[in-house]
């Protein structure tokens, strides 16, 4: 029985550290997306602010 429990908590571990990582990778691909949005609305300010 005492193999069964470090089993269970390396996959607890392992879940524990997928559900990290993909948080991380969502958190990070939503701030990359913003980022990308203001930069190409700023360019599109500044071309109406050219062009009036």
């Amino acid at each position: 029985m005492g193999n069964s429990t470090g089993s269970m908590f390396y996959m607890f571990i392992i879940v524990i550290g997928v559900y990290i990582i993909g948080m991380l990778a969502f958190l990070g691909f939503q701030r990359i997306k913003k980022w990308f949005h203001k930069r190409r609305d700023l360019k599109f300010q500044e071309r109406r602010d050219r062009h009036g």
